[in-house]
């Protein structure tokens, strides 16, 4: 278990820290929250145990840079410094790794799965230190990796600075030059496979895959790798020309090249999303970002493979429209049940959805959601809904936050829906046997009193329920089909034995009231019974 300090003024960004992850459950224990610079230096001074110290850099009695300048005084072992900043911290930023800060966290990027990938690998450091005994030149060549690390993720984040010095590319023996340079974002896919199959030692995946990716690029003469994060790692190249075929033949092969070393010994697959080339390094926080984009389309384009920019530009240059208002023709569809007509308006769906790439695949995923909202809305509107299709979306819901192919939840919404089909045409059938055992139940019984409630309650449906599916059954209302029934025995009876009283008819058919009878069926066939009965009669 690691003891880790927060220093920070902010009680809510401090409370945001505590809170952000599970931190003992992942190995850590926050044993102490400062206010400031000098509570903390007091409380480490006392107590040597801590292990990791998170701080800001703008605080009131004693800053950050003072706080660390003072840790480096002190003799024995101090903590590892992560410090807090904020985008216009730069230039702290700057002063706090030349006091030897190796690690940062973004307050505006605080998300739980970078910084817990942070401290785990901070941990993984610290175990690996404890167990080391290397000969100084091996340690001279791990801080210059960290800072040559360090540098590129500044130079992806933030930029290159004006003043930057450019022989630090020849100090820290990066392979880069000044100019013709290319961000690659390398993501790998499956990665819980990966998580559950390295445990705690994800540190040595990491590793691994830093070390084949550099291999290639040493055999390449150009290049750097960093890790982004456990799941992620860019690589940048430098060409010497500026002669776009040779260098997209070169990027070619080096991608490749990290493809197969990447499956053959780690036994991963990944995509890559390439940037277009950029003239200088100032350039280059843009083109990571586009690159990154570009590893997006994977969504859409498919996986394991690289993504260029002009693959990507079929997708990025369309514009998304939402869902809403295009849905008829698919509702019309499902209503008549007509498979083949269903699936064609899905790929319809698909096409305009895919058109959203541009906006990103959060865009994407919520024009996914607008179809699925479609088809829940069918299943309400047509009384679909019950606990194991509730279920079945669901399903697909979390699906559509979890996949990372569209084809894959494309194929997930199609089968969905062929099962809605299959359910569609079962409880057609069963509707019609629940409307034919009320029409016969109805015309055994149209002397006594019958009710809607009465027979929704035999059927064991609701009122509201049998009464809408009757009507669209039987083409009339439950009260019209059953006054058309009662006439129609009216009328049989009268014709039969034309010498029966009015009131002996009505009760025959259900009426307690003559006048009742009489109205219903004068407003029914036009004439009075007693007119009716002379008419059969000559």
């Amino acid at each position: 278990m690691m003891n880790v300090m927060i220093v920070e003024d902010e009680t809510i960004m401090r409370l945001a820290l505590t809170t952000l992850i599970d931190w003992e459950s992942n190995g850590f224990r926050i044993v102490y929250e400062a206010s400031n610079g000098y509570q903390a230096l007091e409380y480490i001074k006392e107590n040597r145990e801590i292990d990791i110290m998170i701080t800001d850099l703008k605080m009131p009695v004693m800053d950050g840079l003072e706080l660390i300048d003072e840790l480096n005084q002190l003799n024995g072992t101090s903590p590892h410094v992560v410090i807090l900043s904020a985008y216009d911290d730069f230039e702290f930023v700057r002063k706090a790794f030349k006091r030897g800060v190796q690690d940062y966290i973004l307050k505006s990027e605080m998300d739980p799965n970078i910084v817990l990938d942070l401290f785990n690998r901070i941990k993984h450091d610290c175990e690996v230190k404890q167990n080391m005994s290397r000969k100084s030149i091996e340690i001279r060549n791990g801080e210059r990796m960290r800072l040559k690390q360090q540098t590129i993720r500044e130079w992806l984040e933030i930029g290159v600075n004006s003043q930057f010095d450019p022989f630090v590319l020849e100090d820290l023996k990066m392979r880069l030059e000044w100019t013709h340079i290319t961000v690659s974002m390398i993501r790998v896919e499956g990665f819980a496979e990966v998580q559950e199959r390295y445990g705690s030692a994800i540190g040595d995946f990491v590793s691994s895959v830093l070390k084949s990716i550099d291999q290639v690029l040493a055999e390449a003469g150009t290049g750097e790798v960093i890790s982004w994060n456990t799941y992620e790692y860019v690589v940048l190249l430098s060409f010497a020309t500026n002669s776009l075929m040779y260098v997209r033949q070169s990027i070619s092969q080096i991608m490749d090249q990290i493809i197969f070393v990447l499956k053959e010994y780690i036994n991963i697959q990944v995509t890559i999303g390439v940037s277009e080339l950029c003239e200088e390094l100032k350039q280059i926080p843009a083109f990571y970002l586009q690159a990154r984009k570009n590893a997006d389309l994977r969504f859409v384009i498919n996986k394991h493979r690289v993504i260029y920019p002009e693959d990507a530009n079929h997708f990025l240059k369309q514009s998304g429209e939402s869902l809403i208002g295009k849905e008829q023709a698919l509702l019309d569809a499902l209503k008549e049940r007509e498979e083949q007509a269903v699936l064609q308006e899905l790929d319809h769906m698909f096409a305009l959805i895919k058109r959203s790439a541009s906006m990103g695949n959060e865009v994407l995923r919520a024009r996914y959601m607008e179809l699925l909202m479609i088809l829940v809305k069918f299943m309400y509107d047509n009384e679909f809904v019950n606990s194991l299709e509730m279920d079945k979306i669901e399903d697909v819901y979390r699906m559509a936050w979890q996949v990372d192919s569209a084809d894959s939840l494309q194929d997930s919404i199609s089968n969905f829906v062929l099962q809605l089909l299959q359910e569609s045409d079962k409880k057609a059938g069963q509707m019609n046997r629940v409307v034919a055992i009320a029409q016969a139940y109805i015309m055994e019984h149209y002397r006594e009193e019958i009710t809607l409630g009465k027979v929704s309650e035999m059927v064991h449906l609701s009122e509201s329920h049998f009464s809408t599916l009757f009507s669209k059954a039987v083409g009339e209302t439950f009260k019209e089909f059953v006054t058309k029934v009662r006439m129609e025995k009216a009328m049989e009876s009268m014709k039969k034995e034309p010498y029966l009283k009015i009131y002996e008819i009505a009760e025959r058919t259900g009426y307690a009231s003559t006048e009742h009878f009489s109205r219903v069926f004068k407003k029914a066939t036009g004439i009075s019974p007693n007119q009716f009965i002379r008419s059969v009669a000559k």
